[in-house]
């Protein structure tokens, strides 16, 4: 019997792509990359070992001085005055893949890093960075470690004004055939089509968690002037509702308006055959991470109790998610990107 569809008012709805247990990405908006410095510290709980033959396929290691690209930040006090470089993306042996960065404080006083590139409460790593395989459409995380920490190397304390500080993290290697990955941050715009080199090392680790490798949807970029919209394919759906229009500025509490938009999508999951719906609470980079992230996670819940009230169907399961600013689908650096940036996912199948 076919099913009664529900439709969404689009003037309350911001279009996104569609995603298995992942996060859409905007592979159409990742903007920008100038030009980046260097690092080369030993392997947490590892084994750095050279391999009998390199394969010489590859292009040959860059140089520990290289710079391959460099952006300023767009989300940190010192904004220009702190630059992040890529230094290199290097094959190892073991399929895996390291990623050198540096880190350079242009100030007269000290920055902090903090949690800026790290992952949840971890401070002074990288491991908040991930990389994107336009390819073969997908985003790959940095491997942690069986401790919950990532599989990288961290900086002692503040960066010193007028210096440069390296760090480096390790990833699942892509295919022998990707030649070129993107590099994103939560500090920076992307830094697109990097070359791939391969490095005369090897690193042993028996102490690191599956792989986390994503599958990539890109999301059409025809948004109207109201941020509006939809993507779905034969198996999900996923819908993205503007923090604009469901929340006052830094609150997490509905307003009147989110009660009738949430009931359209209540009634979609109530026609669908998900049993697990994914709500995400996304920020821009205004602020830090230290409110952005639990206010998008507050949100998330906010969308998540409202939708568990009014969904009749049983048997569902919610999982909800904040990712702080982490996650960009536009530039940060315009107040339309933020806007668009500023929104709470919500995923289910058909």
């Amino acid at each position: 019997m076919e099913k009664n569809k529900k439709t969404i008012d689009p003037r309350k709805i911001t279009q996104v792509g569609t995603r298995r247990k992942t996060l859409p990405i905007l592979t159409s908006l990742l903007l920008i990359a100038t030009s980046g410095c260097v690092i080369n510290p030993d392997a947490p709980q590892s084994e750095i070992n050279p391999p009998d033959a390199p394969d010489q396929t590859q292009q040959e290691p860059q140089p520990e001085n290289e710079i391959i690209a460099t952006s300023i930040t767009t989300a940190t006090s010192l904004g220009e005055n702190l630059e992040i470089h890529i230094n290199s993306l290097e094959r190892l042996e073991n399929d895996l893949l390291r990623l050198r960065i540096s880190v350079t404080n242009k100030s007269d006083e000290p920055f902090d890093l903090g949690t800026g590139l790290a992952q949840g409460t971890e401070r002074h790593t990288a491991g908040n960075i991930s990389l994107i395989d336009e390819e073969n459409q997908q985003r790959y995380m940095s491997y942690k470690q069986s401790n919950g920490g990532c599989f990288c190397d961290s900086l002692e304390g503040p960066i010193s004004g007028g210096s440069t500080e390296s760090l480096w993290v390790i990833f699942p290697s892509p295919p022998e055939g990707v030649e070129s990955l993107t590099v994103t941050t939560p500090l920076t715009p992307p830094f697109l089509d990097l070359p791939i080199s391969r490095a005369t090392e090897s690193i042993e680790n028996k102490n690191l968690e599956e792989p986390e490798v994503l599958d990539l949807t890109s999301i059409s970029d025809s948004l109207g002037e109201d941020q509006t919209g939809r993507t779905e394919n034969s198996e999900e759906v996923s819908i993205i509702l503007s923090s604009d229009v469901l929340f006052d500025t830094n609150k997490s509490d509905l307003n009147d308006e989110a009660q009738e938009i949430l009931e359209q999508v209540a009634r979609e999951i109530d026609d669908a055959d998900s049993s697990v719906v994914s709500i995400d609470g996304h920020a821009d980079n205004t602020g830090n991470e230290t409110i952005n992230l639990p206010l998008s996670r507050e949100r998330a819940s906010s969308v998540e109790s409202t939708l568990r009230e009014m969904i009749t169907r049983e048997g569902i399961d919610f999982n909800v998610e904040g990712h702080g600013s982490a996650d960009p689908i536009a530039d940060n650096q315009t107040e339309e990107g933020r806007e668009r940036n500023r929104r709470v996912s919500v995923t289910f199948e058909k």
